[in-house]
């Protein structure tokens, strides 16, 4: 039986499969997943091509034709699409919103802009949306990564040998809240039951500045978040700054949020007297 994961905005979502597409553009951002993608196609002959942003720090990117430019080169950055025949776009990866003052647009650019100055303002999941919205005026689809990439993602359940001693139950609800209001994906809760919110500077800032000895990490998908863009995401480097801390735990959206090598993040956390929890929400 096919089984299905019931966003919070009540659509559903098939699991990862291959695609058959005729070329995959990559709007990438800094990270790991950008590479998983590029792998996947490579590996199924699938044609793929990526643009680059400036001020992103990235790893060396596979052969592969690259455009390196300024995300507000929106005209740049479709003809370069269009001349790869790219089908489908993927958004994915950390890439920091530069502030609307300082934005050089070309034509395109700027008619994009209008389109989406409001959004702009609003909040990052109002913009991405606005973002998806002119991506697919121009005849592209918008899809997710783990529409190509599989086992991005943990069932739930507690995937360590150390359990939870504790009911998080409040601090599930507590990052609920927080994303409503469109400020964060995550929050750590501490021991005696109050709470540090993260903010544009991200999990690593919010660990290195606020956890503590017993803290643990929530993070979830904000309920009104497009699964296709921005999803939440963990990884090793973030079980080791919880470890470096005197943190207790991970607990994720089952099925819902990223995490990239689960498996190397289950054996760390194991090694390391850390649990990790991946817990269903309706």
């Amino acid at each position: 039986r096919v089984s299905y994961v019931r966003f919070c905005d009540g659509r559903k979502r098939a699991p990862a499969m291959p695609a058959k597409i005729k070329s995959v553009g990559v709007l990438a951002g800094e990270g790991e997943i950008p590479h998983m993608l590029f792998e996947h196609c490579i590996k199924n002959n699938i044609p793929v091509c990526a643009v680059q942003f400036d001020g992103c720090s990235y790893s060396k990117f596979p052969e592969i034709p690259v455009l390196k430019t300024k995300i507000e080169r929106v005209g740049k950055i479709f003809d370069f699409f269009k001349i790869h025949d790219v089908s489908d776009i993927v958004l994915i990866g950390n890439i920091s919103k530069p502030k609307i003052t300082s934005l050089r647009p070309d034509i395109k650019g700027i008619k994009t802009l209008a389109h989406i100055a409001q959004s702009y303002l609003k909040g990052d999941d109002c913009l991405l949306k606005s973002l998806k919205s002119e991506i697919e005026s121009e005849g592209f689809i918008v899809r997710g990564v783990d529409y190509f990439v599989s086992n991005l993602t943990l069932s739930a359940g507690v995937h360590t040998k150390t359990q939870p001693t504790l009911d998080y139950a409040k601090g599930v609800i507590e990052a609920i809240r927080h994303g409503q209001q469109d400020r964060g994906q995550c929050v750590l809760m501490h021991p005696d039951d109050c709470f540090s919110y993260e903010d544009r500077s991200g999990t690593k800032v919010l660990i290195e500045n606020f956890a503590r000895k017993g803290s643990v990490l929530i993070k979830v998908t904000k309920p009104q978040q497009d699964p296709d863009l921005d999803r939440p995401t963990v990884g090793l480097d973030t079980m080791k700054t919880l470890h470096s801390k005197g943190a207790n735990g991970l607990i994720i959206q089952a099925n819902s949020v990223f995490a990239i090598h689960g498996d190397a993040m289950v054996r760390y956390a194991n090694e390391h007297n850390l649990f990790i929890q991946a817990i269903e929400i309706e």
